[in-house]
């Protein structure tokens, strides 16, 4: 997933201040004319130098010069670093990890916005880290991790918002998280946000006295986001309201934010069934596209073929849903090669056992060409029964007319559809023994360790999708049981792969004996090696000294456990926030321990548990997962783990698993005793 590069707004403000309006319009005047103001700022060692050099980032970035930002920024923000004009230097760097964000290099990007919140939080400068979460929001949002993108986001408001005056990025914080937000269709926090949206632009309009122009490029992006909101919420002619005054702002349609605004009026006439209207204004959003986002190139093909099947054209919708799925097969299959080669870079770890991984590797490749072909099968056969309908009511309707259909042509459909039904089956087949596969890496024997009484232990792993990213082991050494519960970004094939290879590394490295920091110091370093995909996993390490109940853990930006106490009360336990595994090579990561769990249930999850929403769109919570294991009374790990998978389920009410699910309960006596 990729999210659009806006204009920044701040362009028109800072270089309104130095250049003259109708010069604004001509790049290379605007160039020379900063260049200027540059090499004369140094010369007399002026202040104005950070503001010169930071538009004229601006300037580069606006225009897509992403050669130029990166070859003149770095040299930049030395000179601004010696002004101490700190504000100036964070908005410097942030353009740089901008311009890898949207040059396809996300792992780029997200160690340039890491090495800038380290050097504010240093420093502590509430602006710089301000403009750092919100570059990673931005980072977040391409790596498809919506969840922490909207955390980075809602972090960058609070704390900017803390600054007065209000600083000029704001207005691009706030639109990049309506984005998110309606990206997410999380449309009741999206209309949370335009309340606070509209406070801040009214104050900050009114203190800057803001000129015509960026004034209309302000408050378009606010209804624009108004509209997305009530739209999603089915308030239509709240929508329509917000769409017409987000119009009064815009002089053209050729414009970024003109075309952005006949696709959502073309949303609002389809919404309203007036589905002619609605494909008059895709037709004219169509024209102007200018082929550089493929997404965005999907959504209007998309919103395309919507619109005409419900005009009965059903025949030129099927031409436009191919046209979606093979540009859909084509961008996936581009960026699935690229991360097999990455994973295989990942299994040249010399413990792992080669051969049966690449026949893994070999088994996700196939399965992930089936999984395309299957998407193209269903929507064949629902061409084919939209067809078949359509003609149906024809032959009621006309039925006093000669039959138009002959019977070998209805004989040649007929044995399409066989065709692709038995294609489909084949296909699932398929996905069934991938899915087996992936099953048979995780300990499947409970209980698993059965000459013991003293370890009552159980986990399951349930996958949104074919095949899942959460994964889970255990191995007993000595007197200590080693044990990890991981969640890996994305879903689906890549995922699963990553999954694969996170899953055997801590079997490989847990048997050196090592403490569970040390653990997660070498998984990290291993994942991180050539992942320019910015993939990663959060986990839970532990090891538990069975003898004592001590219990040693590492926690890699993972969910926290909650442990049952004697007394029947429940808490999730506190713990160092580790980054997640395979982000940044060399972190340093801190263990901690309990001294004695001892007859404590000790439970561990994925946050398919507390994140598992109803029709709603109502998450299970932290609360309930609390109160659920606090008011049943323990009886086994099984029981516990059944129990909350069950009422998961209940809370869902029907509503489609939209995560994976894993569970890991354990309990430990303390006191070895062995079954004679």
């Amino acid at each position: 997933m990729t999210i659009l590069r806006k204009h920044i707004v701040v362009l028109i403000v800072a270089i309104g201040s130095i250049l003259p309006v109708q010069a604004q319009s001509d790049f290379d005047r605007q160039l020379k004319l900063l260049d200027s103001v540059i090499t004369v700022s140094r010369q007399k060692n002026d202040t104005s130098l950070a503001d010169a050099l930071c538009t004229r980032a601006v300037l580069f970035y606006n225009n897509a010069m992403d050669d130029s930002i990166i070859y003149h920024v770095p040299i930049d923000l030395e000179e601004v670093r010696k002004t101490k004009q700190w504000d100036k230097y964070y908005e410097l760097w942030t353009h740089l990890a901008n311009t890898y964000l949207y040059s396809g290099q996300p792992n780029k990007a997200l160690r340039e916005v890491q090495a800038i919140f380290d050097d504010a939080k240093q420093r502590q400068d509430k602006y710089g880290m301000g403009i750092a979460y919100y570059t990673m929001g931005s980072v977040y949002a391409t790596l498809n991790n919506l969840d922490e993108s909207v955390s980075s986001y809602q972090k960058s408001l609070d704390m900017l918002l803390a600054i007065k005056p209000y600083p000029t990025v704001l207005a691009d914080v706030f639109s990049y998280y309506g984005d998110i937000l309606n990206l997410k269709k999380d449309y009741v926090q999206l209309e949370q946000l335009t309340f606070r949206w509209l406070d801040f632009l009214t104050e900050y309009v009114k203190i800057n006295r803001l000129n015509k122009a960026t004034t209309d490029v302000l408050y378009t992006y606010y209804y624009m986001a108004c509209a997305q909101a009530h739209l999603g919420l089915g308030r239509l002619d709240t929508g329509e309201s917000d769409l017409k005054k987000a119009h009064e702002y815009i002089t053209s349609e050729e414009s970024l934010r003109g075309q952005t605004w006949l696709f959502y009026m073309a949303k609002l006439r389809y919404l309203q069934k007036r589905y002619t209207e609605a494909l008059e204004l895709n037709d004219r959003r169509m024209s102007l596209f200018g082929g550089d986002d493929m997404t965005v190139y999907i959504d209007l093909i998309s919103q395309r073929a919507d619109i005409l099947m419900e005009l009965g054209r059903y025949k030129d919708a099927a031409q436009f849903y191919l046209k979606m799925y093979h540009i859909n097969d084509s961008v996936n299959a581009q960026e699935t090669k690229q991360q097999l080669n990455e994973m295989n870079t990942l299994f040249h770890v010399d413990e792992l056992e080669r051969e049966q991984e690449q026949l893994k590797m070999e088994q996700e490749r196939a399965q992930f060409r089936n999984m395309m072909i299957i998407v193209g099968l269903i929507l064949l056969a629902l061409i084919i029964f939209s067809i078949f309908r359509y003609i149906a009511a024809k032959r009621l309707k006309v039925a006093h007319e000669k039959l138009q259909t002959t019977h070998d042509e209805l004989l040649v459909a007929y044995d399409q559809l066989e065709e692709t039904t038995t294609a489909k089956e084949r296909i699932e087949s398929d996905l069934r023994i991938a899915r087996d596969i992936q099953q048979s890496m995780i300990p499947q024997k409970f209980p698993p360790f059965p000459e013991r009484t003293d370890i009552d232990l159980f986990a399951s792993m349930t996958p949104a999708k074919a095949v899942g990213g959460d994964l889970y082991d255990f191995i007993l050494l000595d007197e200590k049981l080693y044990f990890c519960l991981g969640d890996v970004s994305g879903k689906g094939v890549p995922a699963s792969l990553f999954m694969a290879v996170a899953r055997n590394l801590f079997r490989v490295v847990s048997q050196q004996g090592l403490p569970p920091a040390e653990i997660a110091d070498k998984l990290n370093n291993a994942l991180s090696e050539d992942n320019d995909s910015g993939m990663f996993v959060t986990m839970f390490i532990g090891i538990i000294d069975l003898p004592t109940g001590r219990l040693d853990f590492c926690n890699a930006g993972h969910n926290p456990p909650v442990i049952k106490m004697p007394d029947g009360s429940t808490h999730f336990i506190d713990m160092e926030a580790n980054a997640p595994l395979g982000l940044w090579a060399g972190l340093p990561y801190e263990g901690e321990s309990i001294d004695d769990i001892s007859g404590c249930p000790f439970f561990v999850y994925s946050d398919g548990l507390n994140e598992a929403e109803n029709e709603n769109h109502d998450q299970y919570g932290d609360d309930l997962l609390l109160e659920m294991l606090e008011k049943h009374e323990f009886v086994s790990s099984q029981q516990t783990v059944e129990m909350m998978k069950a009422d998961v389920v209940r809370h869902a009410n029907g509503a489609e698993q939209s995560d994976d699910l894993t569970m890991l309960c354990v309990k430990v006596q303390g006191n070895l005793t062995l079954n004679q």
